[in-house]
């Protein structure tokens, strides 16, 4: 939904087929998250993100995925390891067919493997937080055709990975992350 754009909890909950309890839980939650703005007599607003807050969100997720991509370089598993080369092969073939919400899926699931890789119990938690408002946001830079470099760039970042190269792996997704801002 648009930036600014009202929830209307009864059209959500008919929409949904639920009643507007859980509707507006979720919009509450929503709030917590600072995704969605409530607005006194008036309702719940998709949350416009301003330009500094965007600029914030993004420095903060390229540290935390620099500081996850160095631990997963050390931590990762063969298991792990293939995981991500199965991505990245799913990745290649959305990309390919121009499948945009499945690329989307992917590219939120690859940077999740690697928060995981790195196997700390606080860093999931703290970066789907972030996440969270990221996504709201890569719609506009999978439009702005940023989707095929993001793709190299995280073949690039497997490739690191598997060598184990921490200093070259941490470099590259700090530039792709600020690249995506």
């Amino acid at each position: 939904m648009a930036p600014g754009a009202q929830l209307n909890v009864d059209n959500i909950a008919l929409q949904l087929k639920v009643s507007p309890t859980p509707i507006r839980d979720a919009l509450n939650r929503l709030v917590e998250d600072g995704l969605v703005n409530k607005v006194p007599y008036q309702g719940w607003f998709v949350c416009r993100l301003e330009e500094p807050e965007i600029r914030d969100l993004y420095e903060m997720r390229a540290s935390l995925e620099c500081f996850g991509i160095r631990l997963a370089c050390a931590r990762i598993t063969p298991e792990e390891l293939d995981r991500l080369q199965a991505l990245q092969e799913t990745g290649d073939a959305e990309l390919a067919r121009g499948e945009m919400e499945a690329y989307r899926l992917y590219n939120k699931e690859f940077h999740l493997c690697i928060m995981r890789a790195a196997k700390n119990s606080q860093l999931p938690a703290v970066f789907g937080q972030i996440s969270l408002k990221t996504q709201m946001l890569s719609t506009k830079t999978i439009q702005s055709g940023r989707a095929s470099r993001a793709v190299q760039e995280h073949r690039s970042l497997l490739r690191h990975i598997a060598n184990r190269d921490a200093s070259a792996a941490q470099a590259l997704m700090q530039e792709h992350i600020l690249g995506a801002l």
